[in-house]
């Protein structure tokens, strides 16, 4: 076995890292499902505008990712790798 057949290729990898935002967006998702549906399960010591704001951003944030990579694995498709 060579080396390059133990290391995945680069669309692998993308795609796997993928899996893992789309896992992450699920989870922040569900947090965001809960908070606004049954705020009076959040402690009291929590702000919750502050917290919605946290999720939005994790939300935001992780959506980014994922269109990156979606460009990545468009472009390593394009360039044949």
């Amino acid at each position: 076995t060579t080396i390059k057949e133990k290391h995945m290729d680069k669309g692998s990898i993308y795609k796997a890292y993928k899996v893992t935002l789309e896992g992450q967006r699920a989870q922040v998702t569900l947090d965001l499902e809960v908070l606004t549906s049954n705020p009076t399960s959040i402690p009291e010591h929590i702000n919750f505008t502050e917290y919605l704001d946290q999720l939005v951003g994790k939300l935001v944030e992780i959506n980014d990712k994922i269109k990156l990579v979606d460009f990545l694995i468009t472009q390593e498709k394009r360039d044949g790798v």
